[in-house]
């Protein structure tokens, strides 16, 4: 199960070894961020980029003047500034940390939105089952191509199971191929395929999907066999 709970009480959900990497013995441990939680909500800022325009401490505003905040205000004009949107849309928020760090270090992320029943991002769209919103997949560049984007969205099918959420969709720029192998590898499709081939560089971002089997039934659609 995926949990927020305070850091030393956090269960690991993945793990994978770094070692074929040359990373020795550390590891790579998914969670649920905590975004109540002071550390967590830092850990995040420091790898994600202002999508919310904020005044934040040493912003230069009217004739070069530079703000100056308390330390608390700064604080939470930073989290708004980077988390603002998580925050709002009540987005569950799954890290990947270096298990092998002396403190928090997030090398990886992805946001998770639960969006009941209905079009999905274009009005023309088709109209889609309530579903979990995959957004913001980020894997630090120093850890790319080691299966943590893989895990993570691993981690995002769990969620959505543990919210008994069948459906999984996302937006991913048609000329970015390695997301879209990524994507594609795990089953997810097209959902608005055009009629005719269309280049990439005409179609911008793609809504894709990917229908999750129920609990209790496996890939194959057959019926597991639990123990009495």
């Amino acid at each position: 199960m995926l949990t927020a709970a305070p850091l030393a009480a956090r269960s690991y959900i993945a793990l994978c070894s770094l070692a074929a990497a040359g990373r020795g013995h550390l590891g790579v441990v998914i969670r649920a961020a905590n975004l109540t939680d002071p550390g967590d909500c830092e850990a995040l800022c420091c790898v994600r980029k202002p999508v919310e325009f904020v005044v934040e401490q040493g912003s230069k505003g009217f004739l070069g003047q530079v703000a100056v905040l308390e330390p608390e205000v700064a604080r939470r004009r930073r989290v708004q500034a980077r988390l603002g949107s998580a925050i709002r849309d009540k987005a569950r928020v799954l890290i990947a940390a270096d298990a092998g760090a002396a403190e928090l270090a997030v090398i990886g992320t992805v946001d998770c939105v639960a969006l009941p029943a209905g079009k999905g991002r274009r009005a023309m769209g088709p109209e889609l089952p309530q579903r979990l919103l995959i957004r913001n997949l980020w894997v630090a560049e120093a850890f790319r191509r080691q299966g943590i984007g893989r895990r993570l969205m691993d981690a995002a099918e769990e969620l959505a199971a543990e919210m008994h959420i069948e459906f999984l969709s996302l937006d991913v720029l048609a000329d970015n191929e390695p997301a879209r192998r990524l994507y594609e590898g795990l089953g997810f499709t097209d959902l608005e395929p055009p009629p005719v081939p269309v280049p990439n560089w005409l179609r911008g971002a793609l809504s894709l999907g990917k229908a999750l089997a129920p609990p209790g039934v496996t890939a194959e659609g057959s019926t597991e066999m639990r123990p009495m």
